[in-house]
């Protein structure tokens, strides 16, 4: 006998439970009515596919000690870290591990405790964790950028993330410390912090989102100034080549110039080519101090 299919269903539910509560039959799972999220895990196919819906099916399969964690925790709290593609990102004490799961990355900790909030009922790492997460295991430029921000975006304070580092001892802490002094919650995109590291990297100290003024006022925010210099590093993002912004663009480069600064441009295609973004501004300084 065919079940009749159900007036509504969960936006997300794992298939076991919908067949074992009598939702559904087995071979409704098949239906093209829903769509798997998750190995087991179905959402109904009206209902949007978001990273936020991922991670609630997520913690539906992940051992109970599971926190969400990392990019996944910023984004469903209003930092939007994704990439196309990316998994669901858990943290789980180490003995608890357990196998790997398609679709969910389970990063292990060896040092607790890893939190004890919610979000929509999905148990979540500490703001401290999280950002242990979103610099662990990336390199230094990226593991900046993502802490930038979440600091930018309010939700990891920065003095207590380094406060609660120094009692930390697990794989790569060295690493997230070195990133942690480096975050500057006043950075304005990723491709601006990667910008500002490398240049400090090079020994070259910048400042984030400064107010060029003249005598009038303010004229211009820039992405990162060497304001003794007058030198500005402006990253030109795709949505420049529109020609409202473009013709913005170039006023405002006008009165930057007027003001006697030098603009220097940073696109993606500068960040790719090793040396480029800091020889362009060695260039710069040379030229303003002479």
């Amino acid at each position: 006998m065919t079940r009749t299919w159900p007036d509504a269903l969960p936006d997300v539910f794992r298939g076991a439970t919908a067949v074992s509560e009598g939702w559904l039959t087995a071979s409704q799972l098949r239906s093209p009515r829903l769509v798997r999220v998750l190995h087991g895990v179905y959402r109904p196919a009206h209902v949007p596919l978001t990273h936020g819906l991922q991670c609630r099916a997520a913690a539906l399969v992940v051992p109970p000690a599971a926190r969400l964690t990392g990019r996944s925790l910023a984004t469903v709290l209003g930092c939007d870290l994704r990439r196309p593609g990316d998994p669901v990102e858990v943290v789980v004490p180490v003995e608890e591990a357990g196998s790997a799961i398609r679709g969910i990355t389970l990063r292990a900790a060896s040092q607790g405790p890893l939190g004890s909030g919610t979000w929509r009922s999905v148990p979540v790492a500490s703001r401290e964790r999280m950002g242990f997460d979103l610099a662990a295991r990336h390199d230094l430029e990226t593991a900046v950028s993502h802490l930038d921000a979440a600091a930018g975006k309010g939700l990891l304070d920065v003095e207590a993330f380094r406060s609660w580092l120094e009692h930390r001892h697990e794989d790569d802490v060295r690493h997230v410390r070195t990133a942690a002094a480096l975050v500057d919650a006043r950075a304005g995109s990723p491709p601006e912090s990667v910008c500002r590291v490398r240049l400090l990297q090079a020994g070259i100290a910048v400042v984030p989102q400064h107010r060029v003024r003249d005598a009038r006022g303010v004229i211009a925010r820039v992405d990162l100034a060497i304001p003794e210099l007058r030198i500005a590093i402006e990253y030109d993002g795709a949505w420049h080549a529109d020609r409202l912004q473009l013709e913005r663009d170039r006023a405002r480069l006008n009165r930057l110039q007027a003001a006697g600064w030098t603009v220097v441009h940073v696109t993606a295609a500068v960040l790719r080519e090793p040396g480029a973004l800091v020889d362009a501004v060695r260039r710069a300084v040379a030229r303003a101090a002479a």
